[in-house]
């Protein structure tokens, strides 16, 4: 389980439509931060500053800038998180607009990135969004560090993703497993099944029941749960503690006494 889960959460909670308070999200995140399978925090550019007022000097987190501000003010907001030891920007986080033709406004968005740095491309589900994935996909092929990114998970975004051998992130609207919609065990199988070329991985996202989706995520092989990851970069959570418990009580993470979560 350790190859299908490492890393597999990002700390959404600061970014819409939550927007939680830094002085809860921060400490919530250093103490999930110990556990493999939690991944990087989002911080909207927009919250930064504030977000570097509440850094102690133990401080050392890994980050995924969004850029709410717009992409002209990336490479200011760029700059002010690299001159920040206590964080390690690992991406950043591009949206384009939602009524735009989508493959224009990933073409524009594509020219305006600071070159080098490592990006996600929020897709929307909007004319144009497959050809927005066909740009991502050619500027990666051409050497640039891409994936693409949605808030509104799909069997069609899943399977075009996967169809291009790209990358992507995606929202957990749910919280966890329960909810309406796709919760991140049906995506997690979605993904393993995209990424072995099954043509169809609407019935993954439709599964209910954790016990069942819990049992095939632990029945892949090594080599699938790995294809899968290769596939879906991160699930962005809005409450990783809940995210966390969800594993737990599907039994894909166990507690050992320290109180600490560890994959089995």
């Amino acid at each position: 389980m350790r190859a299908l889960l490492a890393r597999l959460f990002d700390d959404a909670a600061l970014c819409p439509p939550e927007r939680a308070p830094v002085d809860e999200t921060l400490p919530a995140y250093r103490e999930a931060a110990r556990d493999p399978v939690t991944g990087r925090l989002l911080c909207p550019a927009s919250r930064f500053a504030e977000l570097r007022t509440r850094l102690v000097p133990e401080d050392l987190l890994d980050l995924v800038l969004v850029a709410d501000t717009g992409i002209d003010e990336l490479p200011e907001a760029l700059d002010a998180v690299r001159a920040e030891p206590r964080v390690r920007p690992a991406a950043v986080e591009v949206g384009v607009p939602e009524d735009a033709d989508q493959a224009r406004a990933v073409a524009v968005t594509l020219a305006r990135l600071p070159p080098g740095v490592p990006a996600r491309i929020e897709v929307r589900p909007s004319p144009g969004w497959r050809d927005a994935l066909d740009r991502i996909a050619a500027a990666r092929d051409h050497g640039a560090s891409l994936g693409a990114a949605t808030g509104a998970v799909s069997a069609a975004f899943i399977s075009a993703c996967a169809a291009r051998d790209l990358r992507f992130t995606c929202t957990d609207g749910t919280g966890g497993t329960h909810g309406g919609g796709p919760g991140f065990l049906n995506v997690l199988l979605a993904a393993a099944h995209a990424a072995a070329g099954e043509p169809d991985v609407q019935p993954a996202l439709e599964r209910t029941g954790d016990a069942g989706l819990a049992a095939d995520l632990r029945a892949l092989p090594d080599d699938a749960a790995r294809a899968a990851r290769r596939l879906l970069a991160a699930v962005g959570v809005r409450d990783l503690r809940a995210s966390r418990t969800d594993l737990r009580h599907s039994g894909l993470i166990e507690t050992p006494d320290t109180g600490e979560d560890r994959c089995p």
